[in-house]
């Protein structure tokens, strides 16, 4: 695959990241003219072409086509089979909600069924450029992530510091440094609530503390970037949402020049090691996806 079609196939699923199907078509359409379509990304090219259908009748159609004619251990066999299940209970509301008058179905299960593409979406395994070189930066200090007292919930803190340097993304918004990894997180906690949580049979918890330095006048979204952690078999996994490390917040608010500092949370496979932590621009236009390597921490 030439450079040229690898990064055809990376923005677009990029795009479909980011929940634009119609520029997840442009790009494809792209890629093939490119020629690609190499049989080792069959599933994950059939996988992008249906979830880019704007027609919801077509891209179940397309699913189905996957799921027949790619074998049934295939992670993009998996995702698109729980899709198609998914869709169906939100069909069967649907059609509970029609046949009960007094009850009009707000639009909810809409927004669940599209939480549920974004979920996995995030779980779309592709294959990133080899990243742009990593200049060192000193604006941000290595910071010593201390082990946290014991808690009335005494779960364990497992994190290993980093040193902040050799693990850094710089981009026009701001300077993002990794400063600790805890592979396999037995603390963490739902958010809203505080009760522990439980990754999926086969998954764990993979949680990043993060330092984020404002370098774009307000930062009232930090770290200002798409955030993705990717392993080692391509696939890109979203941050895990409502989850936070116990007795911690998340990134706050802040202007130029201050800094901010909070744990990110991931759920992944038990089996697919992690290789990087993938930063990308909410604007595609602004700078070329960053990759922070992240293999042997």
């Amino acid at each position: 695959m030439t450079t040229n079609q690898n990064r055809k196939l990376v923005k677009a699923n990029l795009a479909l990241f980011k929940g634009g199907r119609g520029e997840t078509a442009r790009l494809l359409g792209e890629y093939r003219a490119a020629g690609g379509g190499e049989p080792e990304r069959a599933p994950m090219v059939l996988w992008l072409d249906a979830q880019a259908q704007p027609d919801r009748a077509e891209r179940l159609r397309r699913l189905h086509t996957l799921i027949a004619s790619v074998p049934a251990d295939d992670p993009y066999v998996q995702m698109a089979r729980q899709y198609l299940q998914d869709e169906e209970a939100h069909q069967e509301r649907i059609a509970d909600a029609d046949a009960r008058p007094g009850l009009k179905f707000s639009g909810v299960g809409r927004g669940l069924a599209l939480a549920l593409l974004g979920g996995i979406i995030a779980l779309v395994a592709i294959s990133i450029l080899n990243p742009p070189g990593q200049q060192a930066v000193s604006e941000v200090q290595p910071t010593a992530i201390t082990a946290a007292q014991p808690t009335a919930l005494n779960l364990p803190d497992n994190s290993r510091a980093l040193v902040a340097d050799a693990y850094t993304a710089r981009y026009p918004q701001g300077i993002l440094q990794v400063t600790a990894v805890e592979d396999e997180s037995a603390r963490v906690v739902d958010s809203e609530t505080g009760d522990v949580l439980t990754p999926i049979p086969g998954a764990r918890f993979y949680a990043l503390h993060v330092v984020f330095e404002c370098r774009g006048g307000i930062c009232d979204q930090p770290p200002q970037a798409i955030l993705a952690l990717q392993l080692d078999d391509g696939s890109l996994i979203a941050p895990r949402a409502g989850a936070q490390i116990v007795g911690t917040t998340g990134l706050e608010p802040i202007a130029l020049g201050r800094t901010t500092r909070g744990w990110i949370v991931f759920e992944t496979p038990l089996v697919t090691p992690v290789s990087g932590l993938v930063v990308s621009a909410p604007d595609d236009a602004a700078f070329e996806p960053i990759t922070i390597e992240l293999a042997g921490t």
